[in-house]
């Protein structure tokens, strides 16, 4: 990343549009969501819906560290000019990620019994939410992973890059959801298919851009997994416990949320 000897606004915009815009975008899938689920399922579907996402926005940004922690790690590297260490980060992270998710997936029924015996919603828009939630769990160990991805190319001041994945994420969400939803008719479950298949498919892409963008930069060596550097157990608690204030901060913010989820429903 090539920073000028000193900061413009002009720079900084530049840098910045790109994830304005991404973080934009993100509401415009909700929207599509409630939109197809409106004209062609009830109400219980649309209440499955909210349930199920606000659990996963509890569980997901849970661990949005994976996306700052990384942005900042990342950064330091790259400013510093060590390449193995920018490297380092990212394995660090998709690491963590990966266990996360997979942890998930295996503890996914106490996650249910708990969510559902806080969240206080009809018989009928439970047993559909149980659906989605079963489904969409199984996108854990992508979400997870693509916050790593996001956060390395954020770091790296390729927010353009960034644009790209999120647009594509959320595009082939929308088509995925119209599918299934709209055009199979699978309701709630649908829309749960096709968040799955579209997270699972935007690692894919997310990883192949990182990939071309770590190749392009200079000063890389032979190994592109510098493992020892991975795997040291100091570094790898420093990036797990990094960001404790910006994960109790966003807990308490989904908190809020889902307290006016629930009395909604």
């Amino acid at each position: 990343m090539q920073i000028p000897d000193s900061i413009s606004y002009r720079y900084l915009l530049q840098k910045a549009w790109p994830i304005i815009l991404a973080n934009a975008s993100v509401p415009l899938l909700g929207l599509v969501d409630t939109a197809v689920i409106g004209n062609v399922g009830n109400v219980e579907d649309l209440g499955a819906i909210a349930f199920g996402a606000l659990i996963f926005s509890f569980v997901y940004w849970s661990f949005g560290f994976l996306r700052m922690g990384t942005t900042g790690f990342a950064a330091q590297a790259s400013g510093a000019g060590d390449e193995q260490e920018v490297r380092a980060v990212l394995g660090r992270a998709l690491l963590i990620a990966v266990c996360l998710g997979v942890a998930l997936i295996m503890i996914q029924w106490p996650i249910e019994l708990a969510a559902f015996s806080l969240l206080d919603g009809s018989a009928q828009v439970e047993t559909v939410a149980k659906e989605y939630f079963n489904i969409r769990i199984w996108g854990a160990p992508a979400t997870l992973a693509t916050f790593a991805l996001m956060g390395l190319l954020i770091g790296l001041g390729k927010s353009r890059t960034l644009l790209v994945v999120q647009l594509f994420l959320n595009g082939l969400n929308i088509l995925l959801d119209i599918w299934f939803a709209g055009i199979l008719g699978w309701g709630a479950s649908g829309i749960a298919f096709g968040t799955v298949i579209a997270e699972w498919t935007t690692v894919v892409f997310a990883g192949s851009s990182v990939f071309n963008t770590l190749n392009e930069r200079k000063g890389l060596s032979d190994e592109f997994w510098p493992k020892a550097k991975i795997m040291d157990w100091s570094a790898l608690l420093k990036t797990a416990s990094s960001n404790i204030d910006i994960m109790l901060r966003t807990l308490i913010l989904v908190f809020s949320f889902a307290f006016f989820v629930n009395q909604s429903a």
